[in-house]
């Protein structure tokens, strides 16, 4: 995947510094897995949520402006939470990235294992 030129801005509320994204990381398919371990950051409009408030899906806002889709699992046994999700980022071919099913702590619901990110 070839180097972006990232640009300062805000995405959602949360402002970006294109020198700071650029200094995370030197390669860009490392920073884009990056943002998708936090897909609520890259949330642009409206976000579907559950009865319990977990969100399972939204339209997502990559830094550089490409869109994607985010559709989440909700946790059964913990109300509000997500135990797995894909991002999309499109383009000719579209990018998934999907978190495997995370291992909760049963009784406090903490995430106690999560699997690598899989990229597709």
């Amino acid at each position: 995947m070839p180097r972006r030129v990232w640009a300062d801005g805000v995405l959602g509320n949360t402002p970006l510094s294109a020198a700071r994204l650029e200094s995370l990381e030197d390669d860009l398919e490392a920073a884009l897995l990056q943002l998708a371990r936090d897909p609520e950051s890259l949330f642009a409009g409206y976000i579907t949520r559950d009865a319990d408030g977990a969100p399972i899906s939204a339209v997502v806002e990559w830094p550089d402006g490409v869109t994607g889709t985010y559709s989440g699992v909700a946790s059964v046994q913990f109300p509000g939470s997500v135990n797995r999700y894909t991002i999309t980022r499109a383009g000719s071919p579209t990018v998934t990235y999907t978190q495997p099913t995370v291992t909760r702590d049963g009784v406090t619901g903490q995430v106690v294992n999560r699997p690598p990110i899989e990229v597709s």
